[in-house]
């Protein structure tokens, strides 16, 4: 059944063509991957079809009472209510059904009512409670606090009104909402922005099953792994589309574009052949022939030549070291990271500082929460500063004092060279914290951080711009920020710009007027050039495409040197990571944790799904929460979402073989149609027998394919 069918849809910005006779359809049970390079239009393209933007051209036809439910990148202005209110709107009907039952309840209390009201009233109360309880009326609140949960926004935070939260919280709420209100047809933009790695794999549990159709846009290859069953591909103002998850899209585009190329290859040859015969014989004996070639010839070239294949650019990523390190590249002893006790007289630096932490740690210090959080450790501790200061790499060990936030407890920590610990936790949990820490830029409470020898960092902010470490300043040019690490000849740097796509007159544009994806980009150039043998590298795949992505991942699987990641990527923590680092964050008073798995991602999955399972005996002692048992549910609907995958993940793969060998088919009998207007015999015996293999093999992965699918 389709929701939606769209028909040569385009789009415009003054004289920017956006979109271009765009034509998709969306059946029941979909699950859209919409990808493309950044600035392709797949926001433009979300809004059309949400008919969020109606000014484009082109035909949209909705099923008849098909819900959209629509998710912006940026949530739109606060409301009057708290965040558990806002939610819990959502079912203002059904709250207004029990409420009706509360009334009813209070009739029947009546001492004065008669028998024959009373058996009226009970029969009315018994139809409408059966009715409320079908609809979920007992359980909104169950499903508020297990959304809320899901989408790792704090009980603190529940009773907070919403103007009060930061973009990204906001931003969760508004997924949240959408989740509870059910729509026959989800468009999400961008949904796993402002999710740690818990909430990622919860979403994904809850679109896995999702009862209509959904779109999403998204830069999480794993994401888009586990819950997309077909690939929308928007490049080039059009739209490709393929089946399967995003590994399947990958290989499918990589030989859909190949034979694309061949065939262009060999198109190409027959119009430079044909053209070549005209130029020779129009004007001699074979004139007739010549014009009618040069007829088909013009025919061909408009109504059936194959456009050329797309170009894509893409960035070049030299990412090496020549330094050699020694065996140990980082140690800490006893490590306790968080705020100091501020030197007289340091102003108001501490709130500008502790804020842009807790931005870093995923937590907005803009909004009043995060001001309030800074407020309150300022009044508490009567102080106006914080002391930070580079120190040496080998610090005089202290005692915790009073006066001190701390953040973050670490075990003793050694990582040697070659490794690629991926330091993972929710947001907020002090992460960042913990890497100003390594980098010098704030002294450990307690413990110390040691480099080993001849080790050099490499630095990748999260933020890019601003003051600090590894950090650029907005004013700058694209040209200077390069030139800021390494001095280089203009000429050259500007070619060393060029693999990054930074052309021309691009390299002199301002830092603070680039776009998420090109700070990325020139961030990413100015490591490159460092030439650093230990890459502290904080969320490296933000705002890049995921063509750069894959680039990226491949550079830093062929890095000599060492890696610590800060990343929400699981796809990269999967292809990189040799250990798992988990931070805890605070709770009770106390600061937050850090566990050291020594392992790959997968084997950390194994060993934590072991774990709960071992845990749950223990736990079932006491009489688990209406959330947990929603959970337990979820994580076995889970389990065998997975078998599911991995049969429907063996039906693509066998389908796209079939689609291979069909093509190969139809060129097989191209080949032989040309061998029989040639009268070559001997070619077109030879390619008979190729046909009749190939229908074999077809034929047989046809029989597979229908039992697969049976």
């Amino acid at each position: 059944m389709s929701l939606l069918v769209a028909n040569h849809i385009s789009k415009n910005y003054g004289d920017l063509d956006v979109l271009e006779n765009v034509s998709v359809r969306i059946e029941f049970g979909d699950r859209i991957g919409l990808v493309g390079p950044n600035g392709a239009g797949k926001t433009s393209l979300l809004k059309a079809l949400g008919r969020i933007d109606t000014s484009f051209s082109g035909d949209l036809f909705v099923a008849q009472e098909t819900r959209i439910g629509y998710l912006s990148q940026d949530p739109p202005p606060a409301g009057n209510r708290t965040l558990y209110e806002d939610l819990k709107d959502v079912f203002t009907e059904l709250l207004a059904e029990g409420e009706q039952l509360r009334r009813l309840e209070a009739r029947m209390t009546d001492p004065a009512q008669s028998d024959k009201e009373l058996e009226g009233l009970l029969t009315r109360y018994g139809q409408q409670q059966e009715a409320f309880e079908r609809a979920g009326g007992y359980a909104i609140d169950r499903r508020v606090r297990f959304v809320l949960t899901g989408l790792g926004l704090q009980e603190s935070l529940w009773h907070a009104p919403l103007a009060h939260l930061s973009g990204g919280q906001r931003t969760r709420a508004c997924l949240g909402r959408l989740l509870l209100e059910e729509p026959d047809l989800l468009f999400l933009d961008e949904p796993t922005n402002h999710l740690d790695v818990r909430s990622m794999s919860w979403l994904e549990g809850v679109l896995l099953d999702w009862k209509g159709a959904l779109i999403v846009v998204s830069h999480d290859r794993y994401f888009l792994d586990t819950v997309a069953t077909r690939i929308w591909d928007l490049a080039h103002r059009r739209v490709e589309t393929y089946r399967g998850n995003y590994s399947h899209y990958r290989q499918q585009r990589e030989d859909r574009h190949a034979r694309w190329r061949k065939e262009y290859e060999r198109q190409q040859e027959f119009i430079s052949e044909t053209q070549e015969f005209i130029r020779r014989y129009k004007a001699g004996q074979r004139t007739k022939e010549a014009q009618g070639r040069e007829t088909r010839l013009n025919r061909f070239l408009e109504e059936e030549a194959l456009p050329p294949p797309p170009t894509s650019q893409f960035i070049r990523l030299p990412l090496r070291t020549d330094l050699r390190s020694g065996d140990l590249v980082l140690r800490t002893r006893k490590l306790v990271a968080g705020y100091s006790e501020p030197a007289p007289g340091a102003g108001p630096h501490i709130a500008g500082t502790l804020q842009e932490d807790m931005k870093g740690d995923g937590v907005d210090g803009s909004n009043s929460i995060a001001n309030e959080a800074v407020s309150d450790f300022l009044s508490a501790k009567g102080r106006h500063g914080v002391e930070i200061g580079r120190q040496g790499r080998l610090r005089p060990m202290r005692s915790l004092s009073p006066e001190d936030m701390p953040i973050l407890e670490a075990p003793d920590l050694d990582l040697y060279r070659g490794q690629v610990a991926a330091l993972i936790g929710p947001n907020g949990a002090g992460k960042t914290t913990f890497v100003r820490t390594i980098l010098e830029e704030l002294e450990p409470l307690t413990g110390r951080v040691e480099l080993g020898s001849s080790v050099e960092v490499g630095y990748l902010a999260q933020r890019h711009v601003g003051s600090g470490y590894g950090l650029m300043s907005g004013g700058q040019t694209v040209l200077d920020a390069l030139l800021e690490v390494k001095r280089l000849p203009t000429v050259r740097a500007r070619t060393y710009l060029g693999q990054f796509l930074f052309k021309g007159d691009d390299v002199f544009q301002s830092i603070e007027s680039l776009s998420g994806g090109q700070r990325s980009r020139i961030a990413l150039a100015r490591l490159t050039l460092q030439g650093a043998n230990f890459l502290l590298l904080d969320e490296p795949t933000n705002h890049l495409d995921l063509d750069s992505q894959e680039i990226l991942q491949d550079a830093l699987r062929q890095f000599d040197g060492t890696i610590l990641l800060v990343t929400h990527d699981r796809a990269l923590i999967d292809a990189l990571a040799t250990q798992i680092w988990q931070v805890t964050p605070a709770s009770n008073g106390k600061p937050g944790s850090l566990e050291v798995f020594k392992g790959t991602w997968k084997q950390w999955q194994t060993e934590r799904l072991r774990s709960e399972r071992e845990d749950s005996p223990a736990k079932a002692v006491a009489a688990p929460t209406a959330s947990e048992e929603e959970w337990q549910r979820q994580r076995e609907a889970r389990r065998q979402r997975r078998q599911a995958q991995k049969h429907e993940e063996a039906v693509a793969e066998t389908e796209e073989r079939i689609d291979r060998l069909e093509s190969r088919l139809v060129e097989i009998e191209e080949h032989m149609a040309r061998a029989s207007a040639a009268q070559d015999l001997e070619r077109l015996r030879t390619l008979q027998d190729q046909h009749r293999g190939v229908s074999q093999r077809l034929e047989k992965l046809m029989e597979e394919w229908a039992v697969m699918a049976a």
